[in-house]
Order: structure tokens, then C-alpha cells, then sequence
């Protein structure tokens, strides 16, 4: 990528060819969220309780390996860029490991499930930190015009929602037309695993990097991680984004069980979750519009309170009421594409705020921290909504009582929304409006 892209002029193939691997990324990670709990409670025989402790540890290891990984894109040089080797060095690893989560054998005791499990699940996050984190910086750094940027995350959030939905609705009828979830899972992590190998592969040989910045130098890490953490503007926006992220994640592994014990109808489930998606996606151009009339802040202040006020209508959920959780998973859905749509362009802002302060691009440092937000936002609320499942006495394939129910509603209705309207308050005094941002941006030219 060319020095001129520092204005505004990616075109509209290069902003293509960068989002793509945002589909086959989020079908993985989808499956993972919304199949992988039920898969391992209720087919498996492992506890609810013990399998929470998986997510738990892979956050841990990710507060290890994210920002370590940010850190050396940052550092590496070499002939095809900082940050393009790592989608080659990830991409069979990946296949290989996000096949194996699927495919375990379904004779063993829970405890070497379990075991097995962990092993597979920080594999598979380990090298999926390898590509991921220099694959969102790349993208910090393709352009440097504020409503640009919006846009092109804009777009990688496109691609990024249309490979939810496929990783939603594939499983789902493979498990209805080969009668064998285990065969369906496993089926279908073969076939997906393979298609991001591809899709990485075809992503290191059409990206480039700019050329003017592939030789900045950067801090040691430990400084660096001290630095980045002395910037106002990134605490807040890293505080808030946590609290938004974590509301919204408990719909991924809770609402199977919502389908199943709440409404009673199973069946429903794949439908509600591509409602929510269809709402990320079709709401993105309007969030991406907003921002450019307002700001990224206000734009996502409006949606924070949105969502956390229609999350209270999990409330009124109870058998049949398919249709109504429908409607408020479509309200929730476009609020949840704002924030991944417009979360990534404003710390894109605060990676020019600190180019000022330091004299160096280290899109890496901050991605590794907000990668490892990102994926203990998720984990957090898996581990959380399934020793709440623990707590409140869930027991697999069974009717559930009323406190059970109530539990169940609590988790995925009023948690979520306290979260959000708690996240639309902390990113209330960001300080980096538009016109701060263009002086920063006049100040680094000169």
C-alpha cells in the first residue's frame, strides 16, 4: 500500500480485499460461541461449572499472548511487511486445531474431555492471536482520514456479520440432515477450517502495508504496555467497549438454552440469532451515516442506550413468545453492529493521538490489548453465564423450574442491558471529537 493512502483514497477493491477474511474469521468464532457450551454439556456429559473453567483459562492465556503478539507485528521486518507473514504462519494451524475442537471422542470420561478441550481451545486461540492481531492492525494503519476509516471497519463488519450467519445456520442444518450433531460439527469444522486457510492465504498475496511506516521502530514491550496504558482516551474507550462487549456476548452461549427452556421451541433459535445478525448488518450503513452527521461517539452512545433498554424485554419472554424475542433481537442486533463497526475506527483516533505523543505507529500494541478485550469480553460472559446455569440449578435435557427460568432470564436480559447503559456512561468524556482529531492529524504532517 502506497504512501497516498494516508488521505482517503483506499479504493473500493482494497477496502474489499481487506474485509474479506472478516467472514471466514467470525463463521469459526460464531460456532464456538453459540454450539461449543451445548455441544460439551449436553452431548458430552461435561458440567456446566467445569466447562466455564475452559473460557476462564483461555482469557488468561490471551492477557499473555495478545498484547505479546501486537508487540512483535510491531517489530518484525521483513520483504512482505510487519503484519502480512503471520496470516501464512496461521492459517493450516488454525484448520487444523478448529477440527480438532469438533471431533473429539465422544467416549471419554468428562474429565479428559474436559482436558482435551483446554488443549484444543488454547491451540486454537494461540494461533488464532498469530493472525488476528496483525490482521486488525493492518487495518489501523491502511488509512488515516476519520471518516474513512469508519467505513472500511464498516465494511470488514459486513463481511464480518454475513460469516456469523453462515456459521449460525451451516451447523445447525447439518445437525438436522445427517441426525449426529458429533458428525455435523465435525463435518463442518473440516470444510470451514479449510476455507480460512484459503481465504489467508489469498489475503497475504493482494493486502500491502504502507510503505512509510513498515521501519518505525517501537518501545521494549514492557514499556510500551505502560505507555499505552498512560493514554486517557484509550482507558476510557477500552473500559466502555469491555462493559458493551461483555452485555452483548451473553447471547451467543445462552440462547440455546433460552430456545429450549424459555420459549420451547428449539427450532427457533438459529432464526432469532439470524434476525440479530440481519440487524448488525443492515444498520451498519446508518451507524456509519450518524457518525459522519454527529460523531463515532454519539453515534454509539445511541445505540448503547438502545440496547441496554431493549435487552429488558428478555422479561417477557415465556413459551411461544418466539416472535416478540425476534423483534428485540433485531433491536439488539443493530446496536451490537455499531459498536464493532465504529469501536475499532475511533482507537484507529487514538493510534494517531499517540503517534503525537510518541513519534511512533504501534498499531500493534494497541490491537493486542483490544483483541484481548475483545476475547475476554466473550469468555467473561461465557464463564459467567454458565456457573450462573451452575448456580441458579440448571441440569441438562430436563424441564426447569421457575428459578431456574427467572435465572436464565436474568443472564440474558437484565445483566446485558445494566452493561450497556454502564458502557454509554464511561465513553461520555472521550475526548478525541473530529476537530481534535484533525489537529492531530495537521500537527503529525508538519
Amino acid at each position: 500500500m502506497s504512501g497516498s493512502n494516508r488521505q482517503g483514497s483506499l479504493s473500493k477493491l482494497q477496502i474489499a480485499t481487506y474485509a474479506l477474511p472478516a467472514f471466514p474469521a467470525s463463521l469459526v468464532l460464531i460456532t464456538v460461541a453459540i454450539y461449543l457450551p451445548n455441544f460439551y454439556t449436553d452431548d458430552l456429559g461435561v458440567t456446566a461449572g467445569m466447562l466455564s473453567w475452559v473460557f476462564l483459562f483461555g482469557r488468561f492465556w490471551d492477557a499473555v499472548t495478545d498484547p505479546a503478539m501486537g508487540y512483535l507485528s510491531d517489530k518484525t521486518r521483513t520483504r512482505w511487511g510487519r503484519r502480512r507473514p503471520f496470516l501464512l504462519v496461521a492459517c493450516i494451524p488454525v484448520w487444523i486445531t478448529f477440527y480438532l475442537i469438533w471431533s473429539p471422542d465422544p467416549n471419554q470420561t468428562p474429565g479428559m474431555l474436559f482436558i482435551y478441550l483446554l488443549i484444543c481451545y488454547l491451540t486454537l486461540y494461540t494461533f488464532w492471536t498469530v493472525f488476528w492481531v496483525p490482521y486488525q492492525s493492518l487495518g489501523m494503519e491502511l488509512t488515516s482520514d476519520y471518516n474513512e476509516r469508519t467505513v472500511l471497519f464498516a465494511v470488514r463488519q459486513i463481511a464480518y456479520v454475513l460469516g456469523t450467519v453462515a456459521g449460525m445456520m451451516i451447523p445447525a442444518y447439518l445437525a438436522t440432515r445427517l441426525g449426529s450433531r458429533l458428525q455435523a460439527y465435525s463435518v463442518f469444522s473440516a470444510f470451514a477450517g479449510g476455507f480460512v486457510a484459503i481465504i489467508l492465504i489469498v489475503a497475504f498475496f493482494r493486502l500491502r502495508e504502507r510503505e512509510e511506516i513498515e521501519h518505525t521502530a517501537s518501545y521494549p514491550f514492557l514499556e510500551g504496555l505502560k505507555i499505552t496504558f498512560k493514554n486517557k482516551a484509550f482507558v476510557i474507550l477500552v473500559l466502555a467497549y469491555l462493559s458493551s462487549v461483555v452485555g452483548s456476548s451473553f447471547i451467543a452461549p445462552l440462547s440455546l438454552y433460552i430456545a429450549k427452556y424459555v420459549i420451547e421451541a428449539e427450532w427457533v433459535m438459529r432464526y432469532v440469532v439470524l434476525v440479530y445478525m440481519t440487524g448488525s448488518l443492515v444498520s451498519i450503513p446508518f451507524w456509519a451515516w450518524l457518525a459522519g452527521r454527529t460523531t463515532k461517539v454519539v453515534a454509539w452512545q445511541v445505540a448503547l442506550v438502545i440496547g441496554g433498554v431493549a435487552y429488558f424485554g428478555a422479561f417477557l419472554y415465556e413459551e411461544g413468545t418466539w416472535l416478540i424475542w425476534m423483534i428485540f433481537a433485531f433491536i439488539v442486533g443493530t446496536t451490537f453492529g455499531c459498536t464493532t463497526a465504529i469501536g475499532p475506527a475511533i482507537i484507529a483516533d487514538v493510534i494517531d493521538q499517540d503517534e503525537l505523543q510518541t513519534g511512533k505507529r504501534r498499531e500493534g500494541a494497541f490491537v493486542g490489548i483490544q483483541s484481548f478485550v475483545d476475547k475476554a469480553a466473550v469468555g467473561l460472559a461465557i464463564f459467567i453465564g454458565l456457573q450462573g446455569l451452575e448456580a441458579i440449578g440448571y441440569v441438562p435435557n430436563v424441564d426447569q423450574t421457575p428459578q431456574v427460568i427467572s435465572g436464565l432470564l436474568f443472564l440474558y436480559g437484565m445483566l446485558p442491558g445494566v452493561l450497556q447503559l454502564v458502557a454509554a456512561v464511561i465513553i461520555y468524556n472521550f475526548p478525541i471529537t473530529p476537530e481534535v482529531h484533525r489537529k492531530i492529524r495537521e500537527q503529525l504532517g508538519r
